[in-house]
């Protein structure tokens, strides 16, 4: 049961993984998009060539974004309890940023992401799931 929920997380930080890299692109092809069409207006103004580069660093940083959840998918796949704890640390992040979004905008997906970080924090503070993990092995 513990290697289920353990593979169920993984999959998951892939997925989030999958959605950061589907929004670089999205965000890579908006910036050049953007800039093809203020330099059509203006002849190659500064303006269109700082939009490309802004557009260019912020997916860039989503791309780095996506390749740290496919790590930390890889990690979890695998066990290792530098993953263990680094889920738990963005779990309670995003349930901390979770929470009073909850409260403003009950939505079920505001609902579905509160329950579902908290679930990973229980489920991760197993003693069975962090002896999985080497975590809880007697001194």
């Amino acid at each position: 049961m513990e290697d289920l929920g353990v593979k169920i997380i993984a999959v998951l930080h892939w997925l989030r993984g999958l959605v950061y890299f589907v929004g670089a692109l999205a965000l890579l092809g908006v910036a050049h998009l953007s800039a093809r069409m203020i330099s059509a207006v203006a002849n190659d103004t500064p303006f269109s060539s700082f939009t490309a580069g802004v557009g260019t660093f912020f997916a860039i940083l989503v791309l780095v974004a996506a390749i740290f959840w496919f790590v930390l998918g890889v990690g979890i796949w695998s066990t290792r309890n530098w993953a263990r704890v680094l889920t738990l640390v963005f779990a309670a992040f995003w349930l901390l940023l979770g929470l009073p979004r909850l409260m403003h905008f009950p939505t079920p997906w505001h609902f579905l992401r509160v329950v579902v970080d908290a679930g990973i924090i229980v489920f991760l503070l197993l003693p069975n799931v962090k002896r999985l993990f080497g975590a809880g092995a007697p001194a």
